[in-house]
């Protein structure tokens, strides 16, 4: 069974990976991740936000190549921000099948296998690739 690693963050096991956010009812703003205190915008209490479920694509606003990490994710790998077309600016990891993808292309999520639990669940994880070829990706670009 594939499970979000953030189940708090994302959602869509069955299709593509959905984003976990919020917007404020007074002003509209969207927000990825979720803010809890209030809109930053227009000053509305968190009573004004609404959970809000995000589509996991957009247009690459920048890129960064990461030679060495000490997290989980093995480097070499590619940082992206992207601006979402819900509207909130986020970073992410590009799948290692991205690598052509170039600041103002569409991507889109795709779920990364990120670790096997021993009973055989798979954590999973949303990478954005090319619009147009994104898929299911095993032991993407997380270990």
């Amino acid at each position: 069974m594939k499970i979000p690693d953030q189940s708090t963050l994302y959602e869509g096991i069955a299709d593509r990976p959905r984003l976990r956010g919020n917007a404020c009812s007074a002003c509209g703003r969207v927000y990825f991740p979720p803010l809890a205190i209030g809109c930053e915008k227009c000053g509305a209490s968190e009573t004004h936000l609404r959970p809000e479920s995000l589509a996991a694509s957009g247009t690459v606003y920048s890129l960064a190549q990461v030679h060495l990490h000490r997290g989980k994710t093995p480097a070499p790998f590619t940082i992206a921000e992207i601006q979402l077309d819900a509207g909130p600016l986020i970073r992410a990891t590009l799948a290692p099948a991205a690598a052509h993808v170039r600041i103002g292309d569409r991507v889109s999520a795709e779920w990364a296998v990120v670790r096997t639990e021993d009973n055989g669940d798979e954590l999973v994880e949303p990478v954005f690739t090319a619009s147009s070829t994104a898929a299911v990706t095993t032991n993407g670009a997380h270990s």
